[in-house]
């Protein structure tokens, strides 16, 4: 997939991170979009957000960013999403998610393109509305799938998890998810080993200050996390694989493109929010 353009299509939650009571536009498919966007792609978000203030803030400033909204929708049943982010010592998260916001509706989009890489990942999944739509995209698609597995508080089940990896072409996941998901399926805790058992050509596992490890048909590099000050590292994961993923649609080598999603990712963890 040497594509200089590629056409993206991210699917999942829009929602407002509060931090130290300040709102900031975000959800993880929704970061992704947006880097990949800035990067030179072109980048569709299906998604839902509410009627309401949060709604319309969060659909002013992404068409401010030439990001596709035609496939959000807006609901007046449900609010738009939120999420309250609290920072430890290490400015490492904890989030407190609202419940039956618009995200767990998502409609099923008009998509007449021909995607790249379709993204998504186990949030959204939470609600049954939601969950159909994926099913019904992943149906339709004709691409490669990134699963970005991201799991917050209990908002996972192991049929979830192991529907989403079974139709993944490539996953990402970080070294807290790596030990759950590895006892849940008997596994030891490497990218090698859900390779195998998944049928994924490509494993990429985070590993925070100390980097990554990617594992691809056969190959496995790390690369060095870039140093960097950190603020907060609330999207710093969406932005790695941003980079990462744009590189590797690109025709970039595997080396190269995680120290690219390093770089990105060292970027966002420097500043307030994740975009």
């Amino acid at each position: 997939m040497k594509n200089r353009h590629p056409e993206i299509l991210s699917f999942g939650e829009i929602l407002f991170d509060v931090i130290g009571g300040t709102p900031y536009l975000g959800g993880a498919p929704l970061n992704l979009a947006v880097h990949l966007q800035q990067l030179g792609a072109k980048s569709h978000i299906v998604s839902a957000v509410g009627n309401d203030e949060l709604g319309r803030t969060a659909l002013a400033e992404l068409a401010g960013r030439n990001l596709d909204t035609s496939m959000i929708a807006v609901l007046d049943k449900y609010p738009t999403g939120t999420v309250s982010v609290t920072l430890d010592e290490h400015k490492i998260p904890a989030y407190t998610f609202g419940n039956d916001t618009a995200y767990d509706h998502i409609p099923a989009p008009h998509f007449s393109g021909n995607a790249d890489l379709f993204c998504f990942g186990t949030l959204a999944q939470r609600a049954e509305e939601s969950r159909a739509t994926l099913g019904k995209l992943r149906n339709r698609l004709q691409c490669p799938f990134f699963y970005d597995v991201n799991l917050r508080q209990n908002f996972y089940s192991r049929e979830v998890l192991e529907d989403s990896l079974n139709s993944a072409d490539l996953i990402k996941l970080n070294e807290e998810e790596i030990v759950v998901l590895a006892e849940m399926f008997s596994l030891k805790p490497e990218p090698a080993e859900f390779s195998r058992k998944f049928n994924i050509g490509t494993v990429i596992l985070t590993l925070g200050p100390k980097g990554c490890k990617v594992y691809s048909d056969g190959e496995t590099i790390t690369s060095p996390a870039t140093e960097v000050k950190v603020v907060s590292t609330v999207g710093a994961g969406d932005a790695f694989s941003a980079a990462f993923l744009y590189h590797w649609l690109t025709g970039d080598s595997l080396q190269n493109s995680a120290d690219a999603g390093n770089a990105l990712a060292a970027v966002i963890a420097g500043q307030e929010g994740a975009i």
